[in-house]
């Protein structure tokens, strides 16, 4: 039996102790996957703007746990600039933490519209246009945060498509801008998509006596 035939994708994986997200993911390109180890020198928001610098301007969805008042500034600047066509912001909507730029402050920068929250911890970037669809997934929040983190980012439009319809259906779900909801610490219910439907012909064991057995 011949091998099934797969496409090819070259793959780099890269310990990076002191070097800068552009070094770092140095040689991106189409069809490439780079999976990083850092020391935290660098965060997700350098890791985007190292990007743009292939891509071009490109549209952008940034979900994080947190977003530092530096960073959100920085990003801010980036769509002023023109290296963003739009943004997105998945948050978590925990009551505001220490240091970190509140969602009602990134709805002030960039639009009621550009902000969803909900209860997340996940931490992702979309950066897409004719010509690119990166995927990046991390540890890292939007801010830097110096202790080891990972990276995997990929130019994938599969995978870029996946990520893009939840963002699209919690955007239709959620309300617009950062205020505080009687319903923001439930996760989102995103029941238009398909989902993972859980085996209903596994046998239930018998649960397990405990205790003094008579």
């Amino acid at each position: 039996m011949s091998a099934v035939a797969r496409p090819v994708r070259k793959a780099r994986h890269r310990l990076s102790k002191v070097a800068s997200a552009r070094d770092t993911i140095a040689g991106f390109g189409h069809g490439m996957d780079v999976v990083g180890l850092t020391m935290g020198q660098f965060s997700l928001l350098d890791l985007i703007e190292a990007t743009l610098e292939y891509t071009g301007p490109a549209h952008l969805v940034v979900a994080t746990w947190s977003a530092g008042l530096y960073d959100a500034d920085a990003a801010h600047r980036f769509a002023t600039d023109g290296r963003l066509l739009s943004v997105r912001f998945v948050m978590d909507s925990a009551s505001e933490k220490r240091g970190q730029s509140s969602a009602v402050h990134l709805a002030d920068l960039f639009g009621a519209d550009s902000i969803r929250t909900t209860r997340t911890h996940a931490k992702f970037a979309l950066i897409g246009n004719d010509d690119w669809s990166v995927v990046i997934t991390s540890s890292m929040n939007l801010n830097l945060n110096q202790r080891v983190e990972q990276f995997e980012m990929t130019d994938d439009h599969d995978r870029y498509r996946f990520f893009t319809e939840w963002v699209d259906a919690v955007w239709s779900e959620i309300p617009a801008g950062g205020e505080r909801r009687a319903d923001d610490r439930e996760t989102p219910h995103t029941s238009g998509l398909e989902q993972v439907r859980p085996r209903l012909d596994i046998e239930i064991a018998h649960t397990i006596k405990t205790g003094v057995w008579e």
